[in-house]
């Protein structure tokens, strides 16, 4: 039984820095996490759910702040500390968060041994190195992540939103062969809500009727709009705005040399020796195509509402005008 004078209390965090590589789905982030990796005083980066879900709980109220800071602050205590031992550590080459694709990947190996203790934590602190999670959407809700976890960093990855929409309705609509908002999909790893025995996503709670009459790439369209002008309400109104890296993945894919660079600045840090590899490895520089930009424009013009399209246009016009987030 819960006894009134108990007071819950959350650990204090081993670093005292964290970075998340946000954005939306299908933004970029996969490509972007290893290469800030790449740099020194880095760890590779790690994926996790849990603080994008739990964020947006207590966006709800769903949750109380003190629950989701105890709960967060245990998760990232202990996944630096696994990591640091090759505990729940990705081996699986093929993987943009695999150990085996950073600078010290046979640091991991050797670590297969290491024995666990106090001096693990000792010898985190001392090192102070960055920890990196790729998160969803977290700009979303950047004043709540500011009173939970006051010293992060954000590099929030901007997509061109023909692509990012083209690239999230194609994977996910594979994936779940046109079934993603079905329930009882053990793949469906985001928050979500019932209603009518479909799964609704926390962005379409309030406009639930509107969101299943859609089709799937209006889906994907709304998510994109949803959360995009979400993310701008709550860049516009942050104060503390040097905590925050916007990056448009066209620039970064183009012209990866300039924008490390800004990333060395915004993160106090240089390049390794490794980082041109982990360039090679993501395949940049390269070039747009613009080509089958315009196909993927003709296809979402077709196949989504003119509402929904109007908005659309409205974020690529600013997206190309680098104003989207000012």
């Amino acid at each position: 039984m819960y006894m009134k004078n108990n007071s819950l209390k959350s650990i204090s965090l081993i670093n005292k820095q964290i970075l998340f590589i946000d954005g939306l789905s299908r933004s970029g982030k996969s490509l972007l996490g290893p290469i800030i990796g790449s740099l020194k005083k880095t760890y590779p980066m790690q994926h996790q759910n849990l603080i994008d879900n739990l964020l947006q709980l207590l966006q709800l109220n769903l949750v109380n702040i003190k629950v989701c800071k105890s709960l967060i602050n245990i998760f990232l205590n202990e996944s630096i500390y696994y990591l640091n031992l090759s505990r729940c550590v990705n081996f699986r080459p093929r993987d943009n968060s695999s150990v085996l694709k950073d600078k010290n990947y046979k640091l991991f190996i050797k670590n297969l041994s290491r024995k666990e203790g106090d001096h693990v934590i000792d010898q985190i602190k001392d090192e102070k190195k960055l920890p990196i999670y790729m998160s969803h959407d977290l700009l979303s809700v950047i004043d709540l992540l500011d009173k939970i976890i006051p010293n992060f960093k954000i590099i929030y990855v901007l997509r061109n939103p023909i692509d990012n929409i083209y690239s999230f309705h194609s994977k996910y609509n594979k994936r779940y062969k046109g079934k993603k908002y079905d329930l009882n999909n053990p793949r469906f790893f985001s928050l979500a809500f019932e209603k009518k025995r479909r799964l609704i996503p926390y962005y379409a709670t309030k406009n639930s009727k509107l969101f299943l009459k859609l089709n799937n790439l209006e889906k994907s369209t709304y998510y994109y709009l949803k959360i995009i002008e979400k993310s701008q309400r709550k860049f516009a109104n942050f104060k503390n705005k040097n905590k925050i890296k916007i990056v448009r993945f066209d620039d970064l894919v183009q012209d990866p040399k300039r924008i490390i660079y800004q990333f060395e600045k915004f993160l106090n840090t240089k390049t390794s020796s490794f980082t041109k590899t982990a360039c090679k490895i993501e395949k940049i520089p390269r070039l747009i195509n613009y080509k089958k930009r315009n196909e993927k424009f003709i296809f979402l013009k077709k196949n989504i509402n003119k509402k929904l399209f109007k908005k659309l246009e409205e974020k690529l016009f600013l997206y190309e005008k680098n104003k989207l987030f000012l």
